[in-house]
């Protein structure tokens, strides 16, 4: 359920024969993703601008731009108040969550223009240059007609106003974003959202690998597929820690591992995690024997409701 809609169902809770339950975080992630190929294509042309491959793959940039983005101004306005910040690519409720990176960081954008001036960038009347004196302005895309995530592209436009940084936010039809993303990739950012595991990292391993379907910072496509020589070195790390992973069968030991991925992740910010839903189901109280819960919903004990 929507957090839009939870206030309403709380209504009727009490007047009506509904019973709302919180079943907790969502296994859901929502993030913005920087383009950070610096590829060419078959004709030889650059599929980013190198000017924009200067500040995407600058990793002062993308921590500016995590540290402008208002989380909390999200969860407020955009969940109603229905979820929580999201730092990882692991969801809040999985057992696999790097505790030490759940709360995050505050927004500081003062903390935001110290990088960019640590970086090169320079303000002038309200706008943002680079060191070669180009302005900094970029698309930021997401697919139409999502409510949530349209309005998350609104605010961070406005959130990276503050940073002298003009954001073209442009929704556009799904099918046509999904081809910018793993076919043309012509794109420079966009908010995307994955469904995730509580229960097993592997299972997001497409995000990760260099090949995979769905690493969207860094796709790859044809004999770049078997040309690794540009992969970065965290990149290569990522793919090491989740071949071990899969490998090593005791917990604590997977934890360890599936934390140093996090940390990576969080560090280099090739994707930037917003927040994360609450699990809100509302049901008749005509229905008996009903036990929902976070992993298994509310038809796991089907033959008793």
């Amino acid at each position: 359920m929507k957090g839009s809609n939870v206030a309403r169902f709380k209504e009727f809770e009490k007047k009506s024969n509904y019973t709302v339950y919180n079943l907790g975080p969502n296994t859901g992630t929502t993030f913005l993703a920087f383009n950070l190929n610096r590829r060419k294509d078959d004709n030889g042309k650059y599929y980013v601008d190198p000017v924009k491959q200067g500040w995407f793959n600058d990793p002062k940039f993308r921590e500016a731009v995590d540290y402008a983005i208002d989380r909390e101004f999200m969860v407020s306005n955009i969940l109603s108040g229905v979820g929580a910040p999201l730092f990882t690519a692991e969801s809040l409720s999985s057992i696999f969550l790097n505790q030490k990176l759940k709360n995050g960081h505050p927004r500081d954008i003062e903390y935001a223009r110290k990088l960019l001036k640590e970086a090169g960038y320079v303000l002038k009347n309200g706008q943002l240059f680079d060191k070669y004196g180009n302005p900094v302005e970029f698309t930021l895309l997401t697919n139409a007609g999502n409510t949530e995530r349209e309005s998350t592209g609104v605010m961070i436009k406005e959130d990276l106003k503050e940073l002298g940084i003009k954001v073209n936010f442009k929704p556009i039809e799904f099918n046509v974003l999904v081809g910018k993303l793993t076919d043309s990739f012509d794109w420079d950012v966009v908010i995307m959202g994955l469904t995730g595991s509580a229960l097993e990292p592997n299972d997001g391993k497409n995000v990760w690998y260099s090949t995979g379907a769905l690493h969207l910072f860094n796709m790859r496509k044809g004999k770049d597929l078997e040309d690794k020589a540009d992969l970065r070195d965290w990149e290569a790390q990522l793919e090491d820690i989740f071949d071990n992973g899969a490998k090593e069968l005791n917990f604590e030991k997977r934890k360890h591992i599936y934390d140093e991925y996090q940390d990576i992740v969080y560090e280099q910010r090739p994707t930037i995690y917003l927040y994360s839903g609450l699990n809100i189901i509302a049901i008749r109280n005509k229905f008996g024997n009903v036990a929902p819960t976070p992993l298994s919903g509310v038809t796991h004990n089907g033959e008793e409701i």
